[in-house]
């Protein structure tokens, strides 16, 4: 197996389970570099941690087993010292952000100011590393269907700082696939939650044969495992018989075929909607009964348009300032009252003794 794609799987696991830092040793002031995974595992050190120690050179002890009540029994895989900028030159070209910038702290190195593009393979190689360490595929319950299951594949990140570059990168080697969710907050995490996730049995398929030629045993035969039960599962039926692609009326008893008062007319790509995509005669009932709510709401049932614009008109002219939020509803109480008749009664009489008066005055000019 090729040692680069090797060590991009590396530091894919790293990204996921990995740390490093400058930690205390004894009762001194003095730090000292450390790296560490933690894995757990049921039947002796996991093969994920001896296949990342022979991806670093074989540096490194793989330590444990620590044993948890109710927990798997947990391993880890420790460096120290000098190693550390070992475990550094293998995998700073794959790191992300973070891990690359801890681990250039630990070891005391500088982190590179521009880190090169990932070939598709390499990158291929560092999302099977990753989902090594973070992800997994489950069974989930049917939420309507007792006794039926359907597959997720999930991956799970933590950041304090938006969507995790690890998550995103992820992402883009699986073409794309699947949705970043978050933030979650999480019993015993210190940062906000973020978690990829995918459903689609098909996809979920295309994604671990993407990754199959380098994840690792365990999440092979867990995937495996899982679409054994999913392809052993009779068909689900899709939906209810009764309101399928070929039902003829609406839940209201209306005709579909019926339905349409004015022929079809294309406004786009000239494919009519099926009739039964939406039941036309109890859209033209919804929208008469908005209008009509509308209308009541606002007091304007037994107002016309052009009556309406004159209140506009009344208020604007008075400057008035509306007691009431609204000032629709404002004019309408003026109107009641009768004061709006009366006003456009006294306008209408200045227009015409104005008109009146300045035809007397042309007659007057033209005369002398």
């Amino acid at each position: 197996m090729d040692d680069r794609f090797e060590r991009a799987w590396a530091a894919g696991f790293f990204d996921g389970d990995g740390w490093a830092s400058r930690v205390k040793f004894g009762r001194g002031e003095q730090r000292h570099a450390q790296a560490r995974i933690n894995q757990a595992s049921e039947g002796g050190p996991p093969e994920a941690l001896r296949r990342f120690q022979a991806a670093v050179g074989g540096i490194g002890n793989i330590t444990g087993p620590v044993s948890i009540i109710g927990r798997r029994d947990i391993y880890a895989w420790t460096a120290t010292g000098s190693r550390v900028r070992t475990v550094w030159d293998a995998l700073h070209p794959w790191l992300c952000p973070t891990k690359l910038a801890a681990t250039a702290q630990a070891a005391e190195v500088l982190v590179p100011l521009h880190v090169g593009l990932l070939e598709p393979a390499e990158l291929v190689a560092w999302a099977a590393g990753f989902f090594d360490a973070e992800g997994c595929v489950s069974l989930v319950r049917h939420r309507s269907h007792e006794g039926y299951f359907y597959p997720e594949a999930a991956v799970t990140q933590s950041s304090a700082s938006g969507q995790p570059a690890e998550l995103l990168r992820f992402q883009l080697a699986v073409s794309g696939l699947g949705q970043i969710y978050g933030p979650y907050r999480q019993a015993g995490a210190t940062k906000p939650v973020f978690r990829w996730r995918l459903h689609p049995p098909e996809q979920i398929r295309a994604v671990m044969a993407l990754l199959r030629p380098r994840l690792g045993i365990m999440k092979c035969e867990q995937a495996d495992a899982v679409f054994a039960v999913i392809d052993g599962q009779p068909s689900l039926p899709r939906g209810n018989p009764a309101w399928g692609r070929h039902k003829t009326h609406c839940i209201h008893g209306h005709e579909y075929r019926t339905a349409r008062v004015r022929p079809y007319r294309s406004r786009g790509v000239g494919i009519p909607r099926r009739e039964n995509k939406q039941c036309l005669v109890c859209s033209r009932e919804q929208a008469l009964a908005k209008r009509d709510a509308k209308r009541k709401a606002d007091g304007f049932d037994t107002i016309g348009l052009s009556e309406s614009a004159a209140l506009y008109y009344w208020l604007d002219r008075h400057r008035l300032a509306t007691p009431i939020g609204d000032p629709w509803q404002y004019c309408c109480a003026i109107r009641r009252q009768g004061v709006l008749g009366r006003d456009r009664r006294q306008g209408r009489a200045s227009r015409m003794n104005s008109t009146a008066t300045e035809s007397r005055s042309v007659i007057g000019s033209g005369g002398g």
